[in-house]
């Protein structure tokens, strides 16, 4: 029901995705149930050696109510990340990581992933961050003031044509 929808393709190892990290949780808690943030992944494992794992673990969170949260975790310490804090991540959020070993849940889970990569390039994503707002593409400044004057810019837009 919100007016506003923020698309975020990152990539959890992108060092400019966790840059952005602050100014997408401070306009999330500002617009609250006004804007609707989505998160499609966007991984990049030429670049960053960890991009598909952490990708997965996100998804194995997810599929246990726990995206968020593991969200949170990866771009908080992505400075420290190794592949075994993505188990001990796992463990501080009580994740059942058996779903890495049912090759059919984990099968769903990657081809998710693969399934938002695509409609990344569609799109003519080539480069994480990218943003779009209300499905055109942001190309501003990233940080909190931009995005929320353009996201509330896009929300009167929004509300004119709903009420006719």
């Amino acid at each position: 029901d919100a007016p506003i929808e923020l698309l975020l393709y990152g990539d959890f190892q992108c060092e400019h995705c966790a840059d952005v990290y602050p100014a997408v949780q401070s306009l999330r808690e500002a617009m609250g149930g006004r804007m609707r943030f989505v998160y499609r992944h966007f991984p990049q494992p030429d670049v960053y050696p960890l991009a598909l794992d952490t990708a997965v673990a996100s998804e194995v969170a997810g599929f246990q109510g726990k995206f968020w949260q593991m969200y949170d975790m990866l771009y908080l310490n992505q400075k420290y990340m190794a592949r075994s804090s993505i188990s001990h991540f796992a463990e501080i959020l009580k994740i059942d990581t058996r779903l890495y070993e049912n090759s059919g849940d984990y099968r769903k889970l990657v081809q998710k992933i693969i399934r938002d990569f695509e409609s990344g390039v569609k799109s003519g994503i080539d480069e994480t961050p990218t943003f779009f707002i209300n499905e055109k593409r942001y190309s501003g400044t990233v940080d909190f003031e931009n995005l929320c004057k353009y996201c509330c810019h896009a929300e009167a837009i929004a509300s004119r044509t709903t009420m006719w």
